[in-house]
């Protein structure tokens, strides 16, 4: 695959991975063939095992060279493939018996010419320096020391180390090009689901700002007048279930036309701001604040009694009237007007008829209130 391009960091390691897995398994291969040396060849086990020995200090040795360095993985590779086969080369020519020569040439073609492009990941021209370095040492050994002639080679094993010579580097190329394209394409799949996830969290957090745009008051992050009725609705029917009382609040601002003409909506926006951060700190885990409209706020107090509603609605507009709402500014006076649900009130039409009552009693406040603020000023003005 020499025209593909250059492996990602990713495709290094992986790489990486699977050649120092063969190397180690080169070191262990190496050292279970001890015993064979000595039963197979008793007259040279002494040399064969010096030979072994220092191909596997050689393994060793480009295992640790490569540790945690993959860009010298294929090079680590090709020196200790290097030097297994000079070792495997030069031991086949110590080898006199004509069994134990056919074993070892078999042995040699199975693992440098099947196992070594199979399983290792390298580029051809690796495996291609590989084998004539191969066609050189072995002929040169065979010809120097081996006591077998030519037929007796091909007779013992030649053809395999011929066969695994000549397809070997067509097995290395399809590896290595298979082993870049399944990289290629996890990497594609792991971007693609890393784009997935994005997407899903934008899906998610669009989902929650339209939930949130549906539910509640952008102006004064209440929620709005539906999620209001759908509370109300909901705490209704576990309280009628568990036997438990229901209260609202139903809040008006007081004097919100007057702040609007004398200094303008946007003064009177953060007027209604105020009382709704006001509502919002009075409220108790399980109850719900909804904003009706305009300057109406409902209060939904699930287990709560009208006494204690009436009690809530005082501490309400207690605190808004301690509270100076905004520089160069009166304190904030809201009007409150408390109703306790019926068991029976479960429909639209008995929620409708509970918003009235309460409405009906915040007009009554909003009366006494004013009727207490003309008699205040008579009494200053006499």
């Amino acid at each position: 695959m020499e025209g593909k391009p250059e492996p990602t960091a990713l495709e290094r390691e992986q790489q990486a991975r699977l050649n120092a897995a063969l190397l180690a398994c080169g070191v262990i291969g190496l050292l279970c063939y001890l015993p064979f040396d000595v039963w197979m060849v008793p007259e040279r086990w002494q040399a064969l095992w010096a030979g072994r020995f220092s191909a596997v200090a050689l393994l060793v040795a480009c295992l640790a060279w490569q540790y945690r360095r993959p860009a010298r993985s294929e090079r680590a590779l090709l020196i200790g493939a290097l030097g297994s086969q000079l070792y495997l080369s030069w031991g086949a020519s110590q080898v006199a018996d004509p069994y134990a020569f056919f074993f070892w040439n078999q042995s040699q073609a199975v693992a440098m010419f099947v196992l070594l492009p199979v399983v290792g990941v390298w580029r051809l021209r690796c495996m291609l320096l590989h084998n004539l370095v191969m066609l050189v040492a072995y002929a040169s050994c065979f010809v120097v020391w081996s006591p077998f002639g030519l037929g007796d080679l091909l007779r013992l094993g030649g053809v395999f180390l011929i066969i695994g010579w000549l397809i070997s580097p067509l097995l290395s190329y399809v590896r290595y090009d298979s082993f870049h394209r399944a990289a290629a394409l996890s990497q594609a799949l792991r971007l693609r689901n890393a784009e997935l996830t994005r997407a899903n969290q934008a899906l998610a957090a669009r989902q929650r700002e339209l939930t949130y745009l549906a539910n509640y008051d952008v102006m004064t992050e209440l929620a709005n007048r539906r999620w209001g009725m759908v509370f109300l609705r909901e705490a209704l029917d576990d309280c009628r279930r568990r036997g438990l009382p229901l209260s609202v609040l139903l809040v008006d601002i007081d004097g919100l036309k007057v702040v609007n003409d004398a200094h303008g909506h946007a003064c009177g926006d953060r007027l209604i701001r105020h009382v709704a951060g006001g509502i919002a700190d009075q409220l108790r885990p399980g109850e719900l604040a909804c904003r009706l409209g305009g300057d109406e706020f409902l209060m939904i107090l699930p287990g709560v009694p009208a006494a204690d509603g009436e009690a809530r609605g005082r501490r309400l507009a207690g605190a808004l009237a301690a509270t100076p709402w905004e520089a160069a500014m009166d304190e904030a006076s809201v009007s409150v007007g408390v109703a306790e649900a019926s068991p029976r009130d479960a429909g639209a039409g008995d929620l409708d008829a509970l918003i009235q009552r309460a409405d009906s009693a915040m007009y009554v406040h909003k009366r006494h209130a004013r009727a207490r603020y003309r008699a205040a000023r008579d009494a200053d003005g006499s």
